[in-house]
């Protein structure tokens, strides 16, 4: 899911491109594979299938600097790195899936053939090809200069992200906004500003997010707020900051994700509450949602529309709502006959949801006469959704889901902005790995949500990534006793890696700021800095202590985002009382 970088093996070299990745050391195999020696101008191309481990050997003298990679073309590679006397140097394993490259960096401290060991990192993979090749070799000397150079642009890069930096003197709301008025520069001709999150539970980012928020909306005339959210169950929250219902907590609740159901979170919607009650209507603030998961809101919904408009369907529909097809989906992967069986029923369920789709959408003017045109456009976009997440998590590629997912929310999202009058602005809420505009270059399998957003409306969107460099945050549980209940857990995350954004952004000293990459004027440093991948960390719904280093991803600003904002320390969300399985920070 993300491109690739140069990764680091030991920690001398860290101040280059890359993810430093270490392992303890450890002997290699007991029957080691028969090793195939790498030339510099062969690059080598095989297909790698379940159980197997390709073997390489380079043969380097002390002080000699390796620059090699393993191209992954179709499968998902675990590569290993061992030194001479045979003691394991790294593993390296970046979260890119099975395209793009496992870099590798490596100082050879002693001369002698270095092997490079290439395996599947699913035990029972489909068969997929890679390539490994040498992309260079310096000499000692030449390496310390390199070295010397990388020091000297990242200070550059340094001075310039604090010369540049808006400080943030609060990330909480209601503490006015006068540090945040050099935003109106940035945000000027901007329709869409999407606000991202380098973990689901962090509470500094849900804060500020808040304090944007009101800044938007009573600075620059903001009157939508759209989240990673569900679809169908977000409305019921829209319901409650509109004033017409009075249970928030009941809203929060039913839109199904836990990493929103946080106090930080509530309060937000308070204050819209409030805001709103005090407006006139063309000045109020919706909340909806784009993302396709957690659709029972709309199934209730659509199964009693039908009953009023089309009974002669609502049996079958409610026989087919019941099945749960995220379950089948986790079956699917699995392989074997229950595999085969899970398939079946996803694909018959498939056909079950597009049926009912189609039935809506070609039924429109009669059903539409029978209730109303809004109420039959509602229910319509129900099915869409359904079917829509279907068609992704009912998917065995996880890529292809991933991409799927991200393609569907930024059509919801078209169609929402198409229902607002024209020129209306929209607040975004959603994970740095959704609101980032890598495109489909950069990630053939996954272009995601914000690459969309960038081809819909060009300029007019603003990526705005989130970055913290240590501190505390939730998550569920990764590596859960029992796989059918992991605890949400607050975790602890040490200093940023050396040479990751997060790890430069930290070295500006500054607590608590954005900075804008879009104007201003960019040295020869910089803009080198944006162009290249650099580790940053991103964390998912799951995490365990041992992820942290495989958690920083390679990232291309340039790519990416259009800013930053960036808080130091950070601490865990508060998750509120309805949430299950909570195991609070000691």
């Amino acid at each position: 899911m993300h491109k690739p970088s140069l990764i680091i093996l030991l920690a001398s070299m860290s101040i280059l491109t890359g993810q430093l990745l270490l392992a303890q050391p450890t002997s290699s195999p007991t029957a080691p594979v028969e090793a195939q020696l790498l030339d510099q101008s062969k690059p080598i191309e095989r297909e790698l299938k379940a159980n197997e481990t390709h073997a390489y050997k380079i043969n380097l003298e002390a002080g000699e600097f390796l620059n090699a990679a393993v191209n992954q073309r179709g499968i998902d590679v675990v590569v290993r790195v061992f030194a001479p006397d045979g003691s394991k140097i790294a593993d390296i394993d970046s979260p890119n899936g099975t395209q793009g490259d496992e870099p590798i960096a490596l100082e050879a401290k002693t001369t002698g053939a270095y092997r490079v060991e290439v395996s599947p990192v699913d035990p029972a993979p489909q068969p997929g090809r890679y390539e490994i090749r040498i992309n260079e070799i310096l000499s000692g000397d030449a390496y310390a200069r390199r070295l010397a150079e990388n020091k000297r642009k990242q200070q550059c890069v340094i001075a310039w992200l604090k010369n540049n930096a808006t400080p943030i003197k609060t990330v909480e709301a209601g503490n006015g906004f006068e540090d945040l008025q050099p935003l109106k520069r940035v945000f000027k001709n901007v329709r869409f500003v999407g606000l991202g999150e380098e973990t689901h539970g962090t509470r500094e980012f849900f804060q500020f997010k808040h304090r944007m928020l009101e800044f938007l909306v009573k600075e620059m005339g903001f009157r939508i707020f759209a989240i990673e959210g569900s679809y169908s169950a977000c409305q019921n929250i829209n319901d409650y900051v509109m004033g017409r219902r009075d249970d928030g907590a009941a809203a929060l609740d039913s839109q199904g994700f836990w990493t929103w159901n946080t106090q930080e979170v509530r309060a937000m919607l308070d204050w819209m509450r409030e805001y709103n009650a005090g407006v006139r209507p063309e000045k109020k603030v919706k909340f909806v949602g784009f993302d396709i998961q957690f659709n029972d809101t709309g199934k209730s919904n659509l199964l009693e529309y039908l009953k009023q408009v089309a009974p002669e369907r609502s049996s079958e529909t409610e026989t087919f709502f019941k099945v749960n097809e995220q379950k089948l989906g986790s079956i699917v992967i699995t392989r074997g006959d229950k595999a085969k069986e899970a398939l079946a029923k996803l694909k018959e369920l498939k056909d079950q949801y597009n049926d009912l789709f189609v039935f809506l959408e070609i039924s429109g003017a009669r059903l539409a006469a029978k209730s109303s045109q809004t109420e039959y456009e509602q229910m319509r976009e129900y099915a869409r959704v359904m079917l829509q997440h279907i068609i992704s998590y009912g998917n065995t590629n996880e890529n292809q889901s991933f991409g799927l997912r991200d393609l569907y929310m930024a059509d919801n999202f078209r169609r929402i902005v198409e229902r607002e009058p024209a020129g209306t602005r929209f607040v975004l809420w959603a994970h740095n790995g959704h609101i980032a505009t890598r495109d489909s270059e950069d990630a053939p399998s996954f272009p995601s949500f914000g690459s969309h957003l960038r081809r819909f409306y060009g300029k007019g969107y603003y990526a705005l990534g989130f970055s913290f460099n240590q501190g505390g945050f939730q998550s569920r549980e990764a590596e859960a006793k029992d796989p059918a209940k992991r605890m949400l857990l607050s975790f602890k995350a040490n200093p940023a890696l050396a040479d990751s954004i997060d790890w430069y952004l930290a070295q500006t000293g500054l607590k608590s700021f954005v900075v804008d990459f879009r104007s201003g004027h960019r040295n020869a440093e910089l803009a080198e800095w944006l162009a290249t991948p650099h580790p940053m960390r991103s964390v998912g719904s799951m995490y365990a202590p041992g992820f942290e280093q495989q958690s920083f991803g390679p990232t291309t600003i340039a790519k990416e985002f259009d800013g930053l904002f960036f808080i130091d320390t950070t601490t865990r969300a508060r998750p509120n009382p309805s949430v299950k399985d909570v195991a609070q920070a000691p």
